[in-house]
């Protein structure tokens, strides 16, 4: 039907969910299925209904005196956080929950197997680490690839007889200037961006020698990579907006498409109409224009 929106294959079960943690600065997944870089471990088993992901931004809002509602909304500060209940205990899983501390050996008065003393990080001890949690729907894989997170709040166990104990993970994701506080990727089908497409060219025809600063006009230009003129590419590629950008023309080939015609006595390139194409990230073509 047109103008039909609806499609329940975008609704996401989580059929199954994994939490990798690393040290930070370990190489991250490239893509939603490769084989986790090496330095990633897994936490393991966790309880079904605790993993939680949350964007948390705090905004502040301006009032007049003119109007009932805020006059301006505007963002003071950004926050992500990770919540998982851990089922398995193991000494990475302890260092993670505490937000690191030191594990050591201790040998029994009564001799055996070694015993193992865990102590928690001291105020200005902790470590961050970085996290990835992967969510797994039939044919649909997610990635939230945290590079750098830390343990945020104290740590409570329930050591009642009746139920597993588990180990309560609370990271808060931090940020810094040169990377991405977190980021998803996928191979959902449902993320591919619409393909661009050219509503006009100005100017529409220029010289064979190329150089000519030509703006294009469309939809959904933002992702453009590359814009080729007769299978040449353009130089000088700016994204002004989503619906605009500029370019400037290539050389073009005279023993394949020019013409010339003399002009007042000389000899001169006839200007060309421009036939090209943009291509955006994903590498489709628009339709020629």
């Amino acid at each position: 039907m047109a103008g039909e929106t609806t499609n329940n294959n975008e609704i996401l079960i989580p059929q199954l969910s994994r939490m990798w943690l690393a040290p930070v600065g370990t190489v991250a997944p490239a893509d939603a299925t490769v084989a986790m870089p090496e330095g990633w471990y897994t936490v393991g088993l966790f309880t079904e209904d605790s993993l939680k992901f949350n964007s948390e931004p705090n905004f502040e809002q301006v009032r007049s005196a003119q109007s009932s509602y805020p006059t301006r909304t505007f963002q003071t500060t950004d926050a992500a956080t990770i919540e998982v209940d851990l089922q398995q205990w193991s000494a990475r899983n302890f260092k993670a929950v505490y937000g690191g501390g030191s594990i050591t050996a201790v040998t029994p008065a009564a001799g055996g197997g070694k015993h193992f003393r865990f102590a928690p990080p001291r105020i200005g001890g902790r470590t961050e680490i970085a996290g990835c949690i992967e969510v797994i729907d039939g044919g649909k894989h997610y990635r939230y690839v945290i590079p750098r997170t830390m343990q945020m709040e104290g740590v409570s166990k329930d050591l009642a007889k009746t139920k597993e104990s588990v180990l309560p993970l609370r990271l808060a994701v931090q940020g810094g200037d040169d990377t991405d506080a977190w980021y998803v990727i996928t191979d959902d089908p449902a993320f591919q961006p619409p393909t661009p497409t050219i509503s006009t060219i100005t100017p529409s025809t220029g010289p064979a020698a190329g150089g000519t600063a030509v703006t294009i006009t469309g939809t959904d230009l933002g992702s453009v990579t590359a814009v080729t003129f007769g299978g040449t590419a353009g130089t000088g590629l700016i994204i002004k907006k989503d619906t605009e950008l500029s370019v400037i023309s290539p050389r073009r080939d005279d023993r394949r498409e020019g013409r010339r015609r003399r002009l007042r006595g000389r000899q001169r390139h006839q200007d060309r109409r421009f036939h090209l194409r943009v291509t955006d990230a994903c590498g489709r073509p628009s339709p020629p224009r």
